[in-house]
């Protein structure tokens, strides 16, 4: 409303990662959301779960999570061009359009929540994704759904965005990204 003052709220997504949401916003609840590595790993239950909380102001939704891995021999490759300056702090970002009817396993699971709470669901959403990676084992996200129309001709999976390697493929990278300047 004209006028409104609408204050910020701080949310956890996860340790001391934060992110600022208008006052508008309510919480919605909680979701597991199943994925699987790429990569067979022996020993570590499948499948993985992106523990989700959901919020929903006028059609507009935020989710914010985190998954880590259950095994030390594993390790999320190191993200790239984590440049994206947001809530205090840079991420990596990416931006995509799913149509609700979408048959991506994962963004299926998503829209399929928002089915069960009663929410009215527009046509598509515009996806963007902002991802931090912490000791390795932990991704952290935050996904902002805005209504939309039409689909990217590529929708991302958690799995294709982030690949799981062993533990020395990590630490070669590592020092690679160290020796280039």
């Amino acid at each position: 409303m004209f006028g409104e003052d609408i204050q910020e709220r701080r949310e956890v997504v996860y340790g001391h990662v934060f992110i600022d949401l208008p006052s508008t916003y309510t919480r919605l609840g909680t979701v597991e959301v199943a994925w699987n590595p790429t990569v067979r790993i022996p020993d570590m239950p499948l499948p993985q779960y992106l523990s989700t909380t959901v919020y929903a102001n006028n059609g507009t939704y935020y989710l914010t999570q985190w998954t880590q891995l259950d095994t030390e021999k594993y390790y999320f490759k190191p993200l790239e061009k984590e440049a994206t300056e947001r809530w205090g702090s840079k991420w990596q970002s990416l931006k995509f359009t799913v149509p609700v009817n979408t048959d991506s396993q994962e963004y299926r699971q998503y829209i399929d929540y928002l089915k069960q709470l009663e929410q009215s669901l527009p046509e598509a959403f515009d996806v963007a994704v902002y991802a931090k990676r912490f000791s390795g084992r932990i991704i952290v996200r935050v996904l902002e759904f805005t209504p939309a129309e039409g689909a990217s001709a590529r929708i991302y999976q958690f799995n294709q965005l982030y690949p799981v390697v062993p533990y020395k493929t990590v630490e070669e990278a590592n020092a690679q990204r160290i020796l280039t300047p």
